[in-house]
């Protein structure tokens, strides 16, 4: 389905090994509720990529505008966490933050795993061809486009080690699938429509596994997860 508003997060992390099951239940019952409370936040869904060494989670939040980031309530979320959020934040590493204006998005549903590409200096017109082409394929079921537009606070957690400087881009564009397969052969097909087939298969060009959704619309669980004024 189209993304729920007019910009997304997109976030890639680590954390400690020996730490990974108890970030999936932080971040499935505290951190993402937490986050899509504020008003503004619409949804989020947790991704993960078991068999990467590095950024084997990605997290996507929809997100109404742009301005969400700069609101008093997403400020105070960066800067006064919880107990477990600030017990949790010396084991990141390797954290990738972008806030995005979604440029196109379109389908039906939420696929089992997507893909995500994130790329710089590609001709847009070529770019949305080839979004377009994938689009069509059997087992995609939603593509999405976003340009990135850095602002707001940093990441909030600290002080997050990081083995490799990610390399920079200006677009991600994000192709949901019915399995991993799918989303994969999606991946290689765009990628080489744009002439990037010896981008390696980093962060922004690999494919995640959908682990967790927090849609955001029932009002009551929201509430349940706001911070007191």
């Amino acid at each position: 389905m189209p993304l729920a508003g007019t910009a997304f997060l997109a976030l890639w992390n680590d954390i400690r090994r020996a730490r990974e099951p108890e970030y999936d239940q932080w971040h499935t019952l505290e951190h993402v509720p937490e986050r899509v409370a504020v008003d503004g936040f619409l949804g989020a869904r947790r991704y993960v990529n078991r068999a990467r060494e590095q950024h084997r989670y990605f997290t996507l939040y929809d997100v109404a505008a742009l301005a969400v980031f700069d609101s008093a309530a997403y400020h105070d979320l960066l800067d006064r966490p919880t107990p477990w959020s600030a017990a949790m934040r010396p084991d990141f590493e390797n954290f990738v933050r972008a806030v995005c204006a979604v440029e196109a998005s379109a389908g039906t549903g939420i696929g089992a795993a997507i893909a995500a590409l994130c790329v710089e200096s590609v001709d847009d017109d070529t770019l949305r061809s080839a979004l377009d082409a994938a689009a069509t394929l059997p087992r995609i079921n939603a593509v999405h486009l976003g340009a990135r537009r850095d602002s707001g606070p940093g990441p909030g957690v600290g002080a997050a080690r990081n083995d490799a400087t990610p390399r920079a881009f200006n677009r991600i564009a994000l192709i949901e699938a019915l399995d991993h397969a799918a989303a994969d052969d999606a991946l290689v097909r765009v990628r080489h429509a744009l002439d990037l087939r010896a981008m390696p298969r980093d962060f922004g060009c690999d494919v995640y596994d959908l682990a967790f959704v927090f849609p955001g619309h029932d009002a009551g669980e929201r509430d349940a997860h706001r911070r007191l004024a």
